[in-house]
């Protein structure tokens, strides 16, 4: 440590001895005869003191050698001095340049860590969406799998109820066939029993008439002709015979519309089982068009999951790239470090 208080006779005492000895009096000379004490700036403020008190002579009375030593001692210390204040200069600038670059170099491994930090919450952050994307890729799978599965399924129902909508449809269809048959023999019946009843009304009404007629004409003759009248007796009980054939046939024809009555009824059963055989086929339609909504539903929530799978890869993606642009960030400090180091060594 340089002492404080180096006065400017001791300074001169140093100066002249080194003179004396034949030595240069520079300023690191007469700091060394000083014993190492005193500031340089010190030693140079009074030599230049020294020099103003003997009036540029450098030495009393001495020769022209000794003054031009004096004058080139001088002008050395002189260019030491502003060589140290250059220096002093420069190492503050230096010094200020090292703080800076220290406060750069703290700034950018604080930038670093807090690089690493993001990296590494970013990592965490990209195995939890791998772990995301790999679940929603395990439960496409699985719905992909149920879709097939339901699409099988439907399938496979759906050929049912189609061929089971044919045999309905071809059982109604023969259904209507025998009913419009039977409506046919039926209406083909009521024809046939009008026309035979109308037929047999103008038989009756042509016989009523007749025996009217008959029956005026005996008795009229009833006195002058018995013979005709056993003739119209006997055509009255051939009559009858006929009356009764009629309404013999008109009883079968009532038997026989007895008879048809069972098997309106057995039509009635038949169009009520068309009418159930048609409920059937709408509730089938209907069917149908329920499963054929819910594999719509399912090809969109199929396409919903697809579409989260891509989002979920856009943003493993897009994380990746934040990855990797933080490591290169990371990296650009410490190589440029490296390449200070390298300038620094050469």
């Amino acid at each position: 440590m340089a002492r404080a208080g180096v006065t400017k006779g001791e300074v001169q005492r140093v100066r002249m001895a080194l003179i004396k000895a034949g030595k240069h009096p520079s300023i690191d000379a007469i700091r060394i005869g000083l014993g190492n004490t005193g500031s340089k700036a010190t030693i140079f403020r009074h030599l230049k003191d020294i020099e103003a008190d003997e009036g540029g002579a450098g030495v009393p009375e001495g020769a022209v050698s000794e003054e031009l030593l004096a004058f080139v001692t001088n002008l050395a210390g002189r260019l030491e001095f502003e060589a140290q204040e250059r220096f002093d200069t420069l190492r503050a600038g230096h010094a200020e340049e090292v703080r800076g670059l220290k406060e750069q170099l703290e700034k950018a491994r604080s930038e670093a860590r807090s690089g690493r930090s993001e990296a590494e919450r970013s990592q965490v952050e990209l195995s939890t969406e791998r772990s995301a994307r790999q679940r929603v890729e395990a439960e496409l799978a699985a719905l992909r799998l149920e879709h097939g599965q339901m699409t099988v399924r439907l399938t496979a129902e759906l050929e049912g109820a189609q061929a089971q909508l044919k045999a309905t449809q071809a059982q109604v269809a023969s259904l209507e066939e025998k009913h419009t048959h039977a409506r046919e023999a039926l209406e083909h019946f009521r024809n046939a029993s009008r026309e035979q009843r109308d037929r047999e009304a103008r038989q009756h009404e042509q016989q009523l008439q007749y025996l009217q007629r008959e029956v005026a004409t005996a008795t009229e003759a009833l006195t002058a002709k018995q013979t005709e009248l056993r003739s119209v007796l006997q055509e009255k009980t051939d009559l009858l015979a006929l009356l009764s054939a009629a309404r013999a046939e008109r009883r079968q024809i009532d038997e026989q519309l007895r008879e048809l009555k069972p098997a309106a009824e057995r039509l009635a059963v038949q169009n009520q089982l068309v009418e159930d055989m048609r409920g059937q086929v709408q509730q089938a339609v209907q069917q149908y068009e329920t499963l054929r909504a819910r594999a719509s539903d399912l090809e969109q929530r199929n396409g919903e999951l697809e579409r989260l799978l891509a989002g979920a890869t856009a943003t493993a993606q897009s994380q990746g790239d934040m990855v990797k642009e933080l490591l290169a960030r990371i990296s650009q400090p410490a190589a440029a470090k490296a390449r200070g180091k390298v300038t620094t060594a050469g």
